[in-house]
């Protein structure tokens, strides 16, 4: 399947930045600097190979300035979608320098474009322990807590060494 390029570009401030979901735009480099920041304390970097296979399975958003051609990335957010019925938004990541100035407000809604885009969309799910983080989900995305409230729904999850112990009690039946 070819995935679809969305680009969208932006001047903030005195520089302009692009937002693209082009592959050949983000270096591996930048990812594997962001996950080894404690911004993104939940990830960590990764051999190479499954790097590469993390980004061919998601759809990530680039964020760059732009200056006389030349795009330096300084930010990212990922989605790991079907393109259909779900998007689950993980990896937000900006170089502090560029926080407080509007580009991960606009980051957020570059990743509402997509979404809105996906007409038969059942969720957009994310995961954040901050709240200035919720508030800003809640008023670009529209998100709330699941709770098993409105929709009927639990959110739930297993780290890998739960999935391991689960397994240890025996086979399925």
């Amino acid at each position: 399947m070819d995935k679809k390029i969305f680009q969208w570009e932006r001047a903030i401030g005195a520089r302009t930045y692009l937002v693209s979901s082009d592959r050949s735009l983000l270096p591996h480099s930048f990812v594997q600097e962001a996950y080894a920041t404690d911004a993104v304390f939940w990830a960590k970097p990764l051999p190479p190979a499954k790097l590469t296979t993390l980004l061919d399975n998601s759809l990530t958003l680039g964020v760059f300035v732009v200056s006389d051609g030349v795009k330096t990335p300084v930010g990212m957010a990922r989605m790991i979608t079907d393109y259909i019925t779900l998007a689950y938004l993980t990896d937000v990541y900006l170089i502090p320098e560029h926080q407080g100035q509007g580009v991960g407000k606009w980051l957020i809604r570059c990743c509402r474009e997509i979404c809105m885009d996906m007409e038969e969309l059942r969720f957009m799910v994310l995961l954040t322990g901050s709240e200035q983080a919720q508030a800003l989900y809640r008023k670009e995305l529209g998100m709330a807590k699941l709770d098993g409230g409105e929709v009927g729904l639990t959110c739930m999850g297993a780290r890998r060494t739960a999935l391991i112990e689960a397994a240890s009690a025996g086979p399925p039946r």
